[in-house]
């Protein structure tokens, strides 16, 4: 089950936005992917935030966004043209033109002209249009379709759309059947929401809604974009896990195939070598009967002076002369014995592979199961500026393995009001030494959410409910200090036992893959 992007979800998303960007400006245009847009916006109450547009058939929404997104060197046509009409343009009003999953961001350019940007968030018909004036298309960022949206054209609705009745999806219809009549509608009105990341019976989070739900399990989020990002981002991540693991499994597949063809190969290498020295007797018989035999025959008997001097018949060249012939034979045997030399050498490496490539297959994957309740699953990358870390030492209470703390790893240690321990990377590497070496797996593991920074790790003794909150936020916000989004106002920090953070084989120093985790905004702090 997955929860959809549904009209409720939208008018959430809306009235965020309108809080926060009406009166506002758009100061950038990315378009990082074919279905992504994202608007850079500053406004004076909410300061810089991106904006997220995805028209993805399977993950159409629009939310602010913490994850920085890679833009292809050339921007594309739609991205030129939003630049055009959009960078600079002030943000009038934020408009939802149908109880459907329609979206209007309406601007006024520098030059003072009306545009309208149109997002149409309709599953697999999804997409966005920009129009100037009274509707006039200027730009389709996923041409095509039913509709002829050409630069020029008028704008037309999308085809089934809702224009008298809310578009509800069945999960909307569960849970308003579950609430007095209309009680839905009106919170919308009054935009009253009250955002949740929704699980299944498996404790699992499988997407969000804009209301605490009754029809199943759920747990509150600070905002609705916030509950978006982290959802999607897990979600999208787990699908490219999932695609990469996939074609590792058919890589390891294809390589095990070619081991056990090169060991079938060598099999034959062995057998062609036990004959080694039949072959070298055929030469020696050759000699020995080089008189008897007539060039151009394809095969002659000889008396066989290896087997009790019975005859044996050897196969000739008949292009040959019986003196090449036996040099033939010669030759064949030698052959056989270097390449019985080369193959047991050979042997002994591809049954090696073959182990190694088996013993994969046969290792079992983390389970994401048995999860707290109100966590989710994320990816952390940190490449760039050093991680704080907190928890226990390593090797050596203090400190004091193989002659250097923390083994010569640049670790700094910090005490939080006398009580809590707080350790500091400053490298990839000493963030892969804090994870994988010093912390417990009931400490607490801190990492900006979506954004190259700084990991932490607080120590908690085994008890990681008892650490106060203004603790919590403390830690968050050193680690915020510490990463890409260090000059930012607000930032979110994700936070999870050690016990939940692995590192993915062959993965990068400083990279972990997370299973579950709670997110907190918090200012960086020095």
């Amino acid at each position: 089950m997955t929860i959809p992007f549904d009209f409720f979800v939208l008018a959430a998303v809306a009235a965020e936005l309108r809080a926060a960007l009406v009166g506002g400006r758009i100061q950038k245009v990315q378009q990082p992917s074919a279905n992504e847009l994202i608007l850079s916006t500053f406004s004076k109450g909410a300061g810089g935030r991106r904006l997220l547009l995805s028209v993805d058939p399977h993950a159409a929404r629009v939310h602010f966004t913490q994850i920085k997104r890679d833009n292809p060197t050339q921007p594309p046509g739609f991205c030129q043209i939003a630049r055009k009409y959009l960078e600079g343009a002030w943000i009038e009003s934020i408009e939802m033109p149908y109880p459907d999953r329609v979206l209007n961001l309406v601007c006024r350019t520098v030059e003072g002209e009306r545009v309208t940007l149109i997002c149409e968030l309709m599953g697999r018909n999804s997409n966005v249009i920009l129009t100037s004036g009274v509707g006039v298309v200027r730009g389709v960022l996923r041409p095509g379709g039913e509709r002829d949206m050409h630069h020029g054209a008028a704008y037309k609705s999308p085809p089934g759309i809702s224009t008298d009745v809310p578009f509800l999806s069945k999960f909307a219809e569960t849970e308003a059947a579950l609430r007095p009549d209309g009680e839905l509608l009106q919170h919308t009105a009054l935009g009253q929401f009250a955002p949740h990341s929704v699980q299944d019976e498996a404790g699992h989070t499988v997407g969000v809604w804009a209301f605490e739900t009754r029809s199943v399990t759920c747990f509150p989020r600070e905002s609705i974009s916030v509950a978006l990002d982290t959802f999607w981002a897990t979600r999208l991540t787990e699908k490219a896990e999932d695609s990469a693991e996939a074609a590792a499994q058919r890589a390891r597949l294809q390589a095990l195939a070619r081991v056990e063809k090169q060991l079938a190969d060598l099999e034959r290498t062995f057998a062609e070598a036990a004959n080694a020295d039949k072959h070298e007797e055929c030469g020696n018989l050759l000699l020995a009967h080089l008189s008897q035999i007539t060039k151009g025959t394809e095969s002659t008997e000889v008396v066989d002076f290896y087997n009790d001097g019975q005859t044996r018949t050897i196969a000739l060249d008949p292009k040959k002369s019986p003196h090449e012939n036996a040099e033939a034979w010669f030759d064949r045997a030698g052959k056989a014995r270097d390449a019985a030399e080369y193959a047991t050498r050979r042997k002994a490496e591809l049954e090696a592979e073959r182990v190694t490539l088996t013993s994969v297959f046969l290792t079992p994957s983390p389970s994401p199961n048995n999860k707290p309740f109100g966590w989710e699953r994320g990816v952390s990358s940190h490449n760039s500026p050093p991680s704080p870390v907190i928890g226990r030492e390593g090797p050596g209470e203090g400190g004091k393995s193989g002659g250097k703390k923390f083994d010569g790893h640049k670790i700094r240690t910090l005490t939080l009001e006398g009580e809590w321990t707080l350790y500091i990377g400053e490298n990839a590497t000493s963030n892969d030494y804090l994870l994988t070496r010093v912390a417990a797996p009931k400490d607490l593991w801190f990492h900006i959410r979506g954004v190259a920074g700084a990991h932490g790790v607080l120590r908690t003794n085994a008890h990681p409910e008892r650490v106060p909150e203004n603790i919590l936020r403390k830690a968050a916000g050193l680690v915020a200090a510490r990463s890409g989004e260090k000059h930012a106002g607000l930032v979110p920090v994700d936070y999870t036992e050690r016990r939940y953070v692995r590192k993915p084989r062959g993965a990068k120093p400083g990279q972990a893959v997370y299973t579950v985790a709670k997110t907190m905004d918090v200012e960086p702090a020095i």
